[in-house]
């Protein structure tokens, strides 16, 4: 009774610390379990999940090999071991996985879901967007998918079309702030600014204290021509304790984006230049296209 009761308990406090994005301390709560109990499937996929959020490849991928070995025909072992792989930017992989679970159940949204999002990060909209329909036939009023969809034309620079999706989605949950960021990003995109500011504010209301929301809005800043203000918004976040790779690569972006637009040049270039050394594991394809972005700007 015991043993159940403090592994309840610990994966209280490493659910409470990966939604914070305190992923490593996280892993060590789940390690815990994993002492306590050697085969507790739940723990060792979450763990390989996280060491994915951290970019840390192997050790989520022996995790997932480990769960494969106990449960090879396992669907929900597949199924995370394609999440993994997914953060990972291992969508071929990711997509293999996936399917097995799709092969099984195709009406399935998850598995439909991350299948035509990894189809949309490898660029092959069309399929991406069969997957994405699939779900549609089933729930018309998918919000997620609709703004899957959106993402898609905005990939695309269909803005109007992304709009149109996203606004369907709002109407199905309006008080989403994910949903609003996505609206701010396609008018961001769009070079209109004010209308960009507008929404991150709205989803601000919904989640005050989201990282990804407050980049957005330091972003926004600058964009504006606050220059002062954003700043200090990107000095605030960099106080704020957070150890997932995805959203310590927004962070190094948005904010050389914002130097960029300031004409810090050479403070963006060495904020780059410090990703690149600090983080040798993350990806690093977005950073030095950025870092290549600001070198044009400095030779023009």
């Amino acid at each position: 009774m015991f043993k159940k009761y403090l592994v309840n308990y610990l994966f209280k406090k490493a659910d409470n610390c990966s939604d914070n994005y305190h992923n490593k301390k996280a892993i060590a709560y789940l390690d815990k379990i994993l002492i306590i109990d050697n085969y507790n499937l739940d723990a060792l996929l979450s763990k390989g999940i996280l060491n994915a959020y951290l970019f840390e490849k192997e050790e989520s991928l022996d995790c997932f090999n480990k769960a494969l070995s106990w449960y090879p025909d396992n669907l929900m072992v597949n199924y995370k071991k394609g999440v993994a792989l997914y953060y990972l930017e291992e969508y071929e992989m990711a997509l293999d996985s996936f399917k097995k679970v799709n092969d099984e159940f195709p009406d399935d949204f998850l598995s439909l879901c991350h299948i035509g999002s990894c189809y949309s990060y490898l660029g092959e909209y069309d399929l991406a967007l069969e997957y994405f329909n699939r779900i549609l036939k089933i729930d018309s009023e998918n919000a997620a998918t609709l703004v899957n969809i959106a993402l898609i034309y905005d990939d695309l620079e269909d803005y109007d079309g992304a709009l149109n999706y996203l606004n369907k989605a709002l109407k199905i949950k309006p008080d989403d702030g994910s949903i609003l960021m996505q609206i701010s990003n396609v008018y961001k995109n769009k070079e209109d600014y004010e209308n960009a500011d507008k929404y991150i504010d709205l989803a601000l209301k919904v989640n005050p204290t989201d990282v990804m929301l407050l980049l957005s809005k330091a972003l926004s800043l600058a964009n504006l021509g606050k220059f002062e203000e954003s700043q200090k918004c990107f000095e605030n976040i960099s106080k704020i304790y957070f150890d997932d790779s995805g959203l310590i690569e927004f962070y190094y972006i948005y904010y050389g984006k914002a130097l960029g637009i300031m004409e810090k040049y050479d403070d963006a270039i060495n904020l780059y230049d410090e990703y690149l050394e600090k983080y040798s594991n993350f990806p690093k394809k977005n950073i030095k296209y950025e870092k290549e972005q600001i070198l044009n700007l400095m030779n023009d």
